[in-house]
């Protein structure tokens, strides 16, 4: 399970990369802002991230609590973050709508919340990776690991065809991505579930 968070991180960096690149034009005051894709982003990383990432993470430290709670205030940091992520992503995503209605808004207020966005993923993810999964690694016996594994599989979450969904949606943003030249052609399997 922590291999999956771990790989949902990398390519969730690689978007957020793409969103950083275009807040550069966006601030340099370029022609080169897709707002299409910029908005593609974030939908697909709010539907994502609300749909299956977050409910990993929710399994496991869940999981953690009834088990082996020690800090009180480590799930309620992760609750909170996971709300205030959706919110900013719902927030941004608005904002990016009504921009490609031609609708008035400050590119500089786009650049704020495009940036808030971007750091408030970042440091979620640097939190998750630095304090929360070291944790999980160290305390979690095998027997934890393969009783959170048959929660995940037998949840409500493992729908086959909304992850084919999924799958293939993250398959063709980046295939968008490589064709706008802001990263080169993936290698690796990019199956998200």
């Amino acid at each position: 399970m922590l291999s999956l968070i771990t790989k949902d991180h990398e390519q969730v960096e690689l978007l957020l990369n793409v969103l950083i690149e275009q807040l550069a034009e966006l601030e340099s005051e370029q022609q080169g802002v897709n707002f299409k894709l910029m908005d593609d982003i974030v939908n697909y990383l709010r539907n994502y991230i609300d749909r299956y990432h977050h409910p990993k993470e929710d399994l496991i430290y869940s999981y953690y609590l009834e088990h082996y709670v020690e800090d009180a205030d480590m799930p309620n940091r992760l609750a909170s973050e996971h709300q205030s992520l959706n919110f900013l992503s719902r927030e941004l995503s608005h904002s990016l709508n009504m921009i490609q209605l031609d609708s008035v808004m400050s590119f500089d207020t786009l650049a704020v919340q495009l940036r808030g966005f971007v750091d408030k993923q970042r440091a979620h993810i640097q939190y998750e990776t630095n304090v929360v999964m070291p944790l999980m690694a160290e305390k979690f016996t095998p027997d934890d690991w393969c009783h959170i594994e048959h929660l995940w599989k037998n949840g409500d979450l493992q729908d086959a065809q909304t992850i084919a969904v999924f799958n293939d949606a993250y398959k063709q943003l980046t295939q968008r991505i490589v064709t706008a030249g802001f990263i080169g052609e993936e290698k690796e399997d990019i199956c998200l579930v």
